[in-house]
């Protein structure tokens, strides 16, 4: 039976929030090699590389999601000591860093089509979105995006955030919706396909082709989409 509600992730689902980050450690790290004393590259990569390690287990550091500048500061802090760079220039790259990620955010191409033709359809809506309250309005405002929503959730608000179950019974409460009537879209594993699955949610998995599903791994979709398109055909709009 096809549902009667379709929950979307912001970031990375319909939001391309991942495609600048390379350019923008870039621009920011070149800018600041000079004071550093080091090749920028080295500094890029250096950063990315604790970066990934820090939010490897998203569970253990899920406290930070509502304070991503913070976080950054936090890892970057840990890289400057470790490898002898000033930390006075910290909060300074990383705040370029963030400009430069703001500035380079975008709708997927597919994202206002999807999210018409299903409200068209009579399909209800929510957004649950993790992260600092602040920083994702101000996404849903400059893409005017929350105008398309029954439900918005964010992490920042609600006082959780994916994969806590009660952020996503909220959403089904708020639209009508049983849990069996509802899928859920989102490219993280862990927060999306985890705990909407965890919830009694269809959880459809997004990866645009960026991402790989590894074999064996603790959550496993049930649905694989490379983009929204084939959501669309699965709900036959």
């Amino acid at each position: 039976m096809p549902p009667r509600a379709v929950f979307f992730d912001l970031d990375d689902t319909l939001l391309d929030t991942s495609s600048g980050v390379q350019l923008s450690w870039e621009i920011a790290c070149r800018e600041f090699a000079g004071v550093l004393g080091g090749d920028w590259q080295v500094i890029r990569e250096a950063i990315i590389h604790d970066m990934m390690e820090f939010w490897r287990d998203e569970g253990a550091v899920e406290h930070w999601r509502t304070r991503l500048a913070d976080a950054r500061e936090h890892v970057m802090a840990t890289t400057f000591e470790a490898r002898g760079w000033d930390p006075v220039y910290v909060r300074p790259l990383s705040d370029r860093y963030g400009a430069e990620r703001e500035a380079r955010l975008a709708l997927f191409e597919d994202a206002l089509e999807t999210l018409e033709s299903l409200r068209s359809r009579g399909f209800k809506l929510g957004l649950l979105t993790n992260g600092p309250a602040e920083m994702q309005r101000g996404k849903l405002r400059r893409f005017d995006l929350a105008r398309h929503f029954d439900v918005v959730v964010i992490e920042g608000e609600f006082g959780k955030g994916k994969p806590h179950r009660e952020v996503f019974e909220h959403a089904l409460a708020t639209v009508g919706a049983g849990a069996s009537e509802a899928w859920h879209v989102g490219d993280n594993l862990y927060a999306d396909v985890g705990g909407a699955q965890a919830a009694g949610l269809h959880a459809t998995w997004i990866h645009r082709d960026r991402l790989e599903l590894k074999e064996g791994g603790r959550w496993i979709p049930d649905r694989v989409i490379a983009h929204l398109p084939e959501l669309r055909a699965a709900l036959d709009c």
